[in-house]
């Protein structure tokens, strides 16, 4: 039995907007189906309007080969991968659900692995921004007060720096 290896399912799921999705294109590569076929079990499930809708998102692309007539294919989430394939029996077809549910797994790893990696440089931005905040916040105020206390002081220090100096006494020449 020439079989899919996990490896090559994991590059039929794939990020969509942080949700592992896979395509009907896939599916049917998966399943040695034609695409025809997979489009119409699609149509054909009995299912709410509501689980095809958020499970099955109809998108189109243009074929090349069609001059550039829209071409339409499925994303489809984890859930409505398993609906639709629920239906899909025999040794081979459980053994790539097997390996897709593995690969929709593994993708929804990758995205928590990079959420919680993304949460940590977060906590880490943020507690340096409160901390520099809080001190350049310390700091303006310091300032505030060091610009009414800095002219005072300096005149002072120029006036004690004058009377400082020594003083030459010229005697007239008389």
């Amino acid at each position: 039995m020439n079989m899919m290896s996990n490896l090559s399912l994991r590059g039929m799921v794939s990020n969509q907007n942080g949700e592992a999705k896979t395509t009907s294109y896939a599916v049917a590569e998966a399943f040695k189906k034609r695409h025809s076929d997979v489009l119409r079990s699609i149509k054909n499930m009995k299912c709410s309007q509501r689980f095809r809708e958020r499970n099955f998102a109809l998108c189109f692309e243009n074929n090349e080969l069609q001059n550039g007539k829209p071409r339409k294919f499925y994303q489809i989430t984890e859930r409505g991968f398993m609906f639709l394939v629920m239906g899909f029996n025999g040794e081979k077809a459980d053994a790539i659900k097997e390996l897709f549910i593995d690969a929709f797994e593994w993708m929804a790893n990758q995205l928590t692995q990079a959420f919680q990696s993304k949460w940590a440089r977060y906590n880490l931005i943020t507690n340096q921004y409160n901390n520099q905040k809080a001190h350049v916040s310390g700091c303006a105020s310091s300032m505030s007060s060091w610009r009414w206390e800095k002219q005072p002081m300096e005149n002072e220090i120029a006036q004690l720096e004058q009377d400082l100096q020594p003083q030459l006494n010229f005697l007239d020449d008389k």
